[in-house]
């Protein structure tokens, strides 16, 4: 017997082997991004039209509770582009808002369809005094796109529908994106 301990067997992986594996997972990763960068810019413009959706329905539910006239008022020194987000003015104190929305982020966001002044407006019985607003919210990335549309019924509700990619399908109600 030699007082010698047993050689033990060393464990773990060689350079070899992590390069091999890291290479693998680097391609894995390559054909899955374009996939991601479309499923990202699919909740970006969701999330957009769904903060729109939640905006009007506050402001309306506020014209309905305080009984009085509630608006809803792009940020920006646009009318119709809503991308730099939004702001509901509180009727009874001026210069404070009931809710401001930050901009918006690589997503494109219009109105259209009300008269001036060019925002909605709720009445205190929850309807929209100067028109049907249409918001618009979309974002594209190279051959992909994808659109929602945020519509007031003529009983003040708001309600929203998607466009999929490239304008086709159609979904209503919200819901998971067809885009």
């Amino acid at each position: 017997m030699s007082g010698r301990l047993p050689q033990r067997l060393q464990a773990g992986f060689t350079l070899l082997e992590l390069m091999v594996t890291i290479v693998i997972v680097a391609i894995i990763g390559a054909f899955a991004m374009p996939a991601m960068t479309n499923i990202i810019l699919k909740h970006r413009v969701h999330d957009a039209a769904s903060d729109v959706f939640i905006a009007l329905f506050k402001a309306r539910s506020e014209a309905l509770k305080r009984n009085v006239d509630v608006s809803l008022k792009s940020s920006g020194s646009s009318q119709t582009n809503w991308a730099n987000g939004w702001e509901m003015p509180d009727p009874a104190n001026s210069g404070v808002f009931l809710e401001k929305h930050e901009p918006l982020k690589r997503v494109a966001a219009t109105l259209s369809g009300v008269a001036l002044p060019a925002f909605p407006v709720y009445n205190s019985l929850g309807r929209i005094k100067n028109g049907t607003p249409v918001f618009v919210i979309s974002g594209s990335n190279g051959g992909y796109s994808c659109s929602y549309t945020v519509t007031v019924d003529p009983s003040g509700r708001p309600y929203e529908t998607s466009t999929g990619v490239l304008g086709s399908g159609q979904a209503s109600g919200g819901g998971v994106p067809t885009c």
